[in-house]
């Protein structure tokens, strides 16, 4: 082990540079929708474990483990987030995944028998991938979590079967641990690759008739899923409650929709040429835009083609599944224009629930990683065959220059959009580069393997360094630094409301209307940036789109005072709207402009900093109130705490009444009147109500799921059966 130390060493001070200044305190990284959608809610989840119960930020509340918007059972960014501040907890953690991707990448590739020297040089090339580090732009911290935990996957796996108990109760635990990373697509994509992986060893055992082997490494394996699932019951459980009953996700999808967001014959040739990959200005694929790269980077698409080829021609088990795995991952990222994926849409259970099939090269990085392995335990037969692949990528990459736009689809953005055209004509000396950057490291890697005077770990360290030399040049689309401090700062907005504090909602129209930044300060919105609503809370306001927007809401914009019911105190919007939309009104002769300007006119300005103005509204509903007949009647809140699901009001109705809390409703929110539980009614379809008779009054609601608290007990049960079961394993391996 010494010899992983001190790769370790290198790959220590390599992620400090990389990710720096991300790991100093108070830094943090462009990450879209990390930003504007998740910080709040990671501030949330910091303040208690287990996590509290009720989100009332967005979309009329929520249930915070069903619609997650924190992956508050994953233990090291619960544990950070409990340390130091959301954007340094998830910057942070990108150091320390890097960190984790290169030592189970090095683990994973020592089982099958590769030496320390290549092990340690693939597991940096795995550890900087782009095809994981371009997520830090967009965001999405669990797909690079759970990056980093697929090789330990296969790591256990191998050792599970040889049938070792104990490596059959760890990867019960690294598959639990990326189920509550919380990422299911991700999660699915690397179950499928295992099942692949896993089957085909058992087809050869079967084969050679070791029939009692085989039954021992399927019971190991159905012990794992078992410590999988409970790991992963406090997300699964109420996520797939939620989902499946009450969520507008959870509805039926087309095929169309699990085709969008996947990659066209343009994008796909990014995978292994680094092509057609920036931010927003320099793509001009059939997708609207594109913030990350599926690139694997020259080095390890370069070893993981070979390895394919070698592999295969060996028939071994371990290359042809991969290289099967490989094929499908890859009809998946191509949904868009590869006629497979319909047969695969049509047959592989779960696969229709999910879009952005591109995210399969995730899984389809380690599969590089596991065949390049192969290329250097065949490295004799490797050498000989590089010079025919690199010649083969110099044939694909005229090619590929030569069709320019006619590899892409002629429809999407190119059919809508001419200034895509234009970004193409302006980027052919851009992609000229590429394909010769790349070109020209393959062959670099070829004579470095090559050359039999270079010793191996001088080699293999060239090889290391080339790969994360390539990925640096190009981290800096994707990885920018922004002070957290600042950028998380309360503006003069945000300190209006804080100074004016209260249990209402505000509608966004202008200030920050696709970012949850205000949530930070306590302040409640209509709708949200990025959520999993409620089905019948956009059935409420007619919406349609996932993504909030008024405008799009069928109802709301046919009655605009549903504002009022839904307890919405403010409006923010750019300064001037009511004379704007009256005047736009009239221009346009739009009778929905008509109404809403009519309706913001009853509207107070009460903060106006001459970008943005703040509007009262007199008319709004409070949150807990009495519908006494026509009149609305006030509760007096004495308890307002979501992070435990508890809220107490007191009222004094003058007859018999309906009270009403608009809050969403769900079916673990329970009702006390006096003290004595009362049914719950679905008030006008999605909010809380329930009948209550003249005179003074103490209502309580609170918040309980069965459902949580058996993920909560399964979830404690299945870390300690990963300790018992690998603390026996060990024993037992002792005695032997």
């Amino acid at each position: 082990m010494s010899n992983f130390w001190k790769w370790f060493a290198l790959v220590f001070v390599l992620s400090l540079v990389y990710f720096y200044p991300g790991w100093i305190p108070g830094h943090t990284f462009v990450m879209t929708d990390f930003l504007t959608s998740s910080y709040p809610f990671w501030k949330l989840a910091s303040l208690k474990f287990p996590p509290p119960k009720w989100e009332p930020f967005v979309f009329g509340g929520l249930p915070f483990w069903g619609a997650p918007h924190a992956d508050s059972f994953y233990p090291i960014n619960q544990l950070l987030r409990m340390l130091t501040t959301p954007g340094h907890a998830a910057a942070l953690t990108l150091f320390l995944h890097s960190l984790l991707g290169f030592t189970f990448a090095w683990l994973y590739l020592r089982s099958i028998g590769l030496k320390g020297e290549w092990a340690g040089a693939l597991g940096i090339l795995y550890a900087f991938g782009l095809f994981w580090t371009s997520m830090v732009y967009s965001g999405h911290i669990a797909k690079m979590v759970i990056t980093a935990y697929i090789p330990a996957v296969f790591w256990a796996l191998e050792g599970t079967l040889k049938g070792s108990l104990k490596y059959a109760a760890l990867l019960g635990l690294f598959g639990g641990l990326i189920i509550v990373a919380h990422h299911v697509q991700i999660v699915y994509y690397v179950g499928i690759v295992a099942i692949i992986y896993g089957f085909s060893y058992l087809i050869v055992q079967i084969k050679r008739r070791n029939y009692r082997h085989a039954l021992k490494v399927f019971l190991l394996g159905l012990m794992a899923i078992a410590i999988a699932l409970m790991i992963g019951a406090p997300f699964l459980l109420p996520q797939y409650e939620y989902i499946t009953k009450f969520s507008v996700r959870g509805e039926t999808k087309s095929l169309s929709f699990s085709k969008t967001w996947s990659l066209d014959w343009a994008d796909f040739v990014s995978v292994f040429f680094g092509l057609y990959s920036g931010v927003f200005e320099t793509y001009w694929g059939s997708n609207p835009f594109k913030i990350n790269t599926e690139y694997m980077g020259a080095v390890l698409g370069f070893l993981g083609i070979v390895g394919a080829i070698v592999g295969v021609k060996s028939k071994n088990w371990r290359p042809v599944s991969l290289v099967a795995s490989a094929l499908l991952l890859m009809t998946f990222m191509t949904a868009k224009v590869n006629i497979l994926f319909h047969l695969f849409h049509a047959i592989l259970p779960g696969l229709k629930l999910f879009r952005a099939q591109s995210m399969a090269a995730i899984p389809l990085g380690f599969v590089a990683l596991a065949l390049a392995g192969h290329a250097f335990l065949n490295f004799e037969e490797s050498k000989r065959l590089m010079p025919k692949v690199l010649m083969g990528g110099v044939v694909v990459a005229v090619l590929i220059f030569l069709l320019g736009p006619n590899l892409a689809l002629r429809q999407g953005s190119f059919a809508f959009n001419p200034k895509i055209l234009e970004i193409f004509d302006a980027t052919g000396g851009d992609r000229l580069f590429v394909l010769l950057r790349t070109l020209g490291v393959w062959g670099l890697v070829w004579g470095i393997l090559k050359n039999q005077e270079i010793k191996v770990m001088t080699a293999a360290l060239t090889l290391a360094l080339l790969g994360y030399g390539e990925s640096f040049f190009l981290k800096g689309k994707f990885i920018k630094p922004i002070d957290e401090t600042q950028h998380f700062a309360p503006d003069d907005v945000a300190l209006y409301l804080k100074e004016h504090p209260g249990i209402y909602r505000i509608l966004d129209f202008g200030y920050r209307p696709e970012d949850n930044y205000l949530a930070l300060f306590g302040v409640q919105f209509v709708g949200g940036h990025h959520g999993q609503q409620m089905q019948s809370y956009q059935e409420y306001l007619g919406c349609k789109a996932l993504m909030f927007n008024p405008f799009n809401c069928e109802r709301l914009i046919n009655h605009f005072q549903i504002l009022d019911s839904i307890n919405t105190r403010y409006i923010l919007a750019p300064v001037g709207i009511k004379e704007a939309a009256r005047q736009e009104a009239e221009n346009r002769a739009n009778p929905i402009l008509q109404n809403f300007a009519d309706y913001i006119a009853k509207y107070e300005e009460v903060f106006n900093n001459e970008r943005i103005s703040i509007l009262f509204n007199p008319d709004h509903f409070p949150r807990f109130y009495g519908q006494c007949g026509d009149s609305v009647v006030p509760a007096k809140v004495k308890a307002y705490d979501y992070i435990n699901g508890y809220y107490e009001a007191e009222i004094e109705a003058p007859s018999q009444c309906k009270f009403v809390l608009t809050e969403n409703w769900y079916p673990h929110w329970h009702a006390f009147l006096d003290g004595k539980p009362v049914s719950i009614e679905r008030y006008k379809g999605t909010f809380m109500a329930f009948n209550i008779p003249q005179g003074r009054h103490l209502i309580t609601f609170t918040y309980d799921s069965p459902l949580e608290r058996l993920g909560l007990q399964l979830y404690a049960i299945g870390f300690a059966l990963v300790i018992a079961i690998t603390i026996f394993g060990l024993w037992r391996d002792r005695v032997k």
